[in-house]
């Protein structure tokens, strides 16, 4: 089989006319856009890089980024989406972790090129602009004069495409080592849960530079020769604008990204009715989100899936999506192509109920971690990925998210899930969002804190909250203290970092 590359001169071949992309500046053809990835392949080997080298993206949703992703793909270099969010010691680690080559860096990125040339070892930086930046070629100049033709012969799909790093919310990143055929099989999970077809047209909120910005749903669309909505960061009262434009059916995002398209004032005045999923992935999606969005009749839906998953594990299916949604943790059952196991510490298949290791296996699962075989062996076992998620299943066979195995706490010798404390916490009319952690403690080991943002305008004492968990939780689970905060660390997809709220707020009493 044939690598990404394929998808897009496939489709400039069948029908180039058919538009593929809308920016907030330009529309392109899949012809357009095949053109513009064959000169970005060109230019690419005009640089001497070759099959297997490293190119680096730094910026912000950008139409040349899929120029670049795409002309990669069709010459075998791999691309590695950094994280603009990121403080530049923290960028200057996946550049040389990677062995990153040339970078290519947005204007609005522009002020790290300078500190990452300083430091870094690389040959070239491109910024994806029209106008020359200190320190960098202009994008127009050096993809200028290159042609438009096919830079070669379609190339096999086992080779790496992608290496992604992941968010680091427990420790240092990662680089998980994605192929063309990770993408692929990716894509179909997708395509199948959610009937992804030609007709569609899918709103990219989500970065580029987070695998979940590329694989949801970016790539699915472009295989199937859908259209792709992208604004260059994201906006709520712009994304609403677009999805009535532009006639979208399906919107992914984040809790953070609904929370904010509620609290917009044109949520309730703009014409949704095109939307046919609005889908939720990267963390629990608070369940009053979820219910605005149905009192306006509008389907929402959520799936499952990690960096090494490409990102899609489990997909709830349309008809799944009020079932779904009722009950925090509930990700249903894998995707198509994805099969799933629930394993005991004691190596065993968890029974129905029991909590136990989430293991996956199938063709999106990545190929490895860059330079890190141990790792990799740890996370791999005899083809299952071991997520480090704690789950379980129902009778039924429906799956439910309890928490991370590395954010279990014990207390009294009592597992304790903090996913589970929050849920509980998190309906307390006060609460605006929490994050419970396992601090020392002299008698029992570990005892609970809930560090907690309240919403604007409540007052609440420590004690009322704990009382709330009476009778909600068992005794051993109910935190022993609660720490209030203005706001709790995200990183670029508003995912809680676990690692630095226990950092801050992880010391004994």
């Amino acid at each position: 089989m044939y690598g990404v590359g394929y998808w897009i001169y496939k489709h400039a071949h069948l029908h180039p006319n058919r538009e593929a992309l809308v920016t907030p500046t330009s529309r392109y053809t899949y012809g357009a856009l095949n053109r513009e990835a064959n000169r970005a392949a060109h230019a690419l080997r005009a640089m001497g890089l070759r099959e297997g080298d490293r190119i680096g993206i730094l910026s912000m949703n950008d139409p040349r980024f899929l120029f670049l992703l795409f002309g990669a793909a069709k010459i075998g270099l791999i691309v590695v989406p950094l994280n603009y969010r990121l403080a530049v010691p923290e960028l200057l680690y996946q550049i040389q972790d990677a062995g990153v080559r040339i970078l290519f860096v947005g204007l609005e990125q522009a002020s790290m090129i300078e500190p990452l040339r300083a430091q870094g070892s690389l040959e070239e930086v491109v910024v994806l602009a029209e106008e020359p930046v200190e320190g960098a070629l202009p994008y127009v100049s050096w993809v200028a004069g290159h042609p438009e033709h096919e830079p070669g012969n379609p190339l096999s799909w086992d080779l790496p495409l992608l290496i992604v790093y992941t968010s680091g919310t427990t420790g240092r990143p990662k680089g998980a080592v994605l192929t063309h055929a990770n993408q692929f099989w990716n894509a179909m999970n997708d395509i199948i849960a959610l009937r992804i077809t030609a007709e569609d047209t899918t709103l990219t909120l989500l970065p580029l530079v987070h695998v979940g910005g590329i694989g949801l749903f970016t790539l699915p669309t472009l295989l199937v020769g859908g259209r792709v909505v992208m604004p260059r960061r994201f906006d709520p009262d712009e994304a609403l604008r677009l999805i009535e434009q532009e006639r979208v059916t399906i919107v992914m995002g984040v809790p953070t990204i609904f929370q904010m398209l509620l609290s917009s004032p044109l949520f309730d005045r703009t014409d949704l009715s095109s939307v046919r999923a609005f889908y939720n992935g990267g963390d629990r999606c608070p369940l009053e989100v979820v219910e605005a969005f149905r009192k306006r009749g509008l389907p929402f839906g959520g799936g499952y899936g990690l960096t090494e998953t490409s990102p899609t594990a489990f997909m709830l299916e349309p008809e799944e999506f009020e079932q779904g949604t009722r009950s925090l943790g509930f990700i249903g059952k894998p995707a198509f192509f994805t099969e799933a196991r629930i394993v005991t510490p004691e190596g065993h298949e968890a029974k129905p109920g029991e909590v136990g290791e989430l293991w996956l296996r199938g063709p999106n699962i990545f190929s490895g971690y860059w330079n890190l075989p141990e790792a990799t062996m740890d996370a791999l076992r005899d083809g299952w990925f071991r997520t480090g998620d704690l789950a379980y299943r129902d009778e039924k066979g429906f799956t439910y998210i309890v928490g991370r195995l590395k954010e279990m706490f014990k207390s009294g010798g009592l597992n304790v899930y903090p996913a589970e404390v929050e849920a509980v916490l998190a309906q307390h009319p006060a609460v605006q969002e929490v994050c419970v952690i396992g601090v020392p403690d002299p008698k029992w080991g570990e005892v609970g804190r809930a560090v907690v943002v309240l919403r604007p305008g409540w007052k609440v004492e420590p004690e009322e909250l704990l009382a709330w968990c009476e009778g909600r939780l068992a005794r051993y689970k109910i935190p022993k203290s609660v720490v209030f905060v203005e706001a709790l660390p995200r990183n670029a997809l508003g995912k809680i970092v676990r690692s630095e709220v226990k950092a801050l707020y992880g010391e004994a009493s």
